[in-house]
């Protein structure tokens, strides 16, 4: 038998079988190692973007909730049109959906609380119905403004030339635009109107879409109370002009069923999303009524009544002294393709405390 040759030498199947075994299966740990590496990345992203939205709500919620009453008139309310002839004042927030009722107007009152409760008419999360909040606060960059003359009919307000509001660049920060809510002050009324159009100094205040609350009412005949032409009519003191900031919150669960969003909504103006991927909204309220100053109070319906935590009397939202905020948001991709790993989903929820400084009995001291 003649030797094998070099030209001849090679690897035999087996060999060649057994060498891809064992690449395939380093392979497929690399892969493993690599698909785990972005799933833990993907779930640090999410819980990261699920944190910085969930504090930054929080905070801005916070911040809203501090100044709530600040500049208002003694009882921390503002006048609006009512009796004869008034409609009621169309609320910021959600509309009805399914089981939650969403949100309708304000009470045909005489005026309008700093804080407006909403127990359960926002959008169903997990089939419970969030909770809706409205503040009212005045704006001290636009705060106790002399005007100068107000029109026959009350359409038209002139403000004193000592304020520019219609300057260009808004140097002081204090220019009036469209959509602006004023509360105009007289001795001891106040009223509550929308700005629709400004002209060197003088604001007008205008009906129809304009004025999506339905604010601007008139009464040259003085039937209908609260309103700007019984305020002009008032004797004696300056008016002054003062601008309100209206916040709302509120759950969103329809522009992306996804991902509800919590929207904060100012005045009349379309809402704006300041936190995604929300599990649960929910307010509740600690109150002073000078017998129990009951805690943790819901203020829904039998508490407004009478039949809850303040029977036998009902709880009042001028009695409101502490909002105490639950926010909850989950961490997940909405976008993705399929079922996300197990890591990727997380939920965290933030609780707030707010003591609200200027609904207290004392709020300025010697």
């Amino acid at each position: 038998m003649s030797a094998r040759r070099p030209s001849d030498a090679g690897f035999t199947l087996l060999e060649l079988l057994v060498a891809m075994t064992i690449m395939l299966v380093v392979l497929a740990g690399t892969t493993q190692i690599m698909t785990s590496a972005m799933n833990s990345t993907a779930a640090a992203k999410h819980m990261l973007d699920m944190n910085s939205h969930l504090r930054a709500a929080m905070d801005l919620m916070q911040r809203d909730l501090l100044q709530v009453g600040q500049g208002l008139p003694v009882g921390r309310r503002v006048g609006i049109p009512n009796g004869p002839g008034a409609t009621a004042i169309d609320r910021p927030g959600p509309a009805a959906s399914g089981a939650c009722p969403g949100v309708g107007t304000f009470p045909l009152d005489a005026s309008i609380p700093a804080v407006t409760v909403g127990a359960g008419l926002g959008d169903a999360l997990n089939g419970e119905c969030t909770d809706v909040i409205t503040e009212l606060a005045a704006d001290n960059q636009f705060g106790g403004v002399s005007v100068t003359a107000i029109s026959a009919d009350g359409s038209t307000a002139t403000i004193d030339n000592a304020v520019n509001i219609s300057d260009d660049p808004d140097v002081a920060g204090d220019n009036l635009r469209n959509g602006d809510l004023l509360m105009l002050e007289r001795g001891v009324m106040t009223v509550l109107m929308q700005v629709t159009n400004v002209a060197g100094q003088q604001v007008t205040f205008g009906t129809g879409t304009g004025d999506p609350l339905g604010i601007n009412q008139f009464d040259a005949g003085l039937n209908m109370l609260g309103t700007i032409n019984q305020l002009r009519d008032q004797p004696g003191a300056q008016t002054r002009a003062t601008r309100i900031r209206m916040v709302t919150y509120f759950v969103d669960a329809h522009t992306d069923p996804r991902v509800p969003r919590i929207v904060r909504q100012i005045g009349g103006q379309a809402p704006n999303a300041v936190g995604m991927g929300v599990e649960a909204f929910r307010l509740n309220y600690d109150i002073a009524d000078q017998l129990n100053n009951p805690t943790s109070v819901r203020m829904d319906g039998d508490d407004l009544s009478g039949a809850g935590a303040c029977s036998p009397d009902p709880c009042s939202e001028n009695q409101i002294r502490k909002v105490n905020v639950v926010l909850s948001m989950t961490a997940t991709d909405p976008y993705a393709n399929g079922p996300l790993e197990h890591g990727q989903q997380s939920q965290n929820t933030l609780f707030g405390q707010v003591s609200l400084r200027s609904m207290a009995f004392v709020d300025r001291y010697r």
